[in-house]
């Protein structure tokens, strides 16, 4: 992963052909991921490119704001214990809509778009106190 990463800062990612017959055969009969990526669900990170790495080899869970419920958790266990996938990486990355959201919520008390969006924002929050702090 560190060397494909490397191929993808320096913009020479090798070519994964996923249309090629034999690939999509190989994956039809099942997976074996070396790494288990929760990361988030940003369009500027793309898992898959970020690491240069082709179909069948990540088990990626993408989430905003990369955070983990229980959903989010059992999907790791689950590519682990199915898969015996030894590598689990917790990827964060800068300039996060979901966390500069949390943050702006925590520090102005308005409500967000939805339920749904809060409780994205709920889970954030906690970090977002440690590091903003409650007089900011």
């Amino acid at each position: 992963m560190i060397e494909g990463n490397r191929r993808f800062v320096a913009g020479q990612l090798n070519a994964h052909d996923t249309s090629a017959a034999g690939t999509r055969e190989e994956l039809l009969d099942g997976q074996s991921p070396f790494a288990v990526i929760l990361g988030c669900s940003d369009s500027r990170v793309p898992v898959e490119y970020v690491f240069d790495q082709g179909a069948g080899e990540l088990f990626v869970i993408r989430v905003a704001g990369n955070v983990a419920d229980a959903t989010q958790a059992g999907s790791v266990e689950f590519a682990v214990t199915a898969f015996g996938t030894p590598l689990v990486v917790v990827l964060g990355h800068t300039h996060c809509g979901a966390v500069a959201a949390a943050m702006e919520q925590f520090r102005s008390g308005a409500g967000l778009a939805s339920a749904n969006i809060a409780k994205i924002a709920s889970h954030i929050q906690p970090s977002v106190a440690q590091v903003v702090g409650p007089d900011e």
